[in-house]
């Protein structure tokens, strides 16, 4: 399982993503170093209360919804959860073009 910081960093570039905003576009509406907001992202940075108080600022939510971590766990768990039920229950043909499919997306 993820740790507290890759947590933390997935939350905030998906809430970046979502927000239609670059990583340095998010860095200098937060006051951070592109270097350190992709740190943070990455789950390797360690920010302090006012570097996440600035992003919540720059994302226009609230801190408190900047860790509403639980809710992404949970969306996620499901989900990758209910793709593997399809994948387990689908025919040998229809596992072929889910392959392919998965493999179209992510090239």
């Amino acid at each position: 399982m993820a740790n507290i910081h890759e947590i933390l960093g997935k939350r905030i570039q998906s809430l970046r993503k979502k927000a239609g905003l670059t990583q340095l576009e998010l860095a200098e509406k937060a006051n951070l170093s592109l270097k350190h907001l992709g740190e943070i992202e990455r789950g390797r940075g360690n920010p302090t209360l006012e570097s996440l108080h600035n992003l919540s600022v720059a994302l226009d939510i609230s801190l408190m919804k900047l860790f509403d971590l639980e809710v992404d766990l949970l969306t996620t768990k499901v989900t990758e959860e209910l793709a593997i039920d399809i994948i387990q229950s689908a025919s040998p043909s229809d596992k072929t073009k889910i392959l392919k499919i998965l493999t179209a997306l992510t090239e």
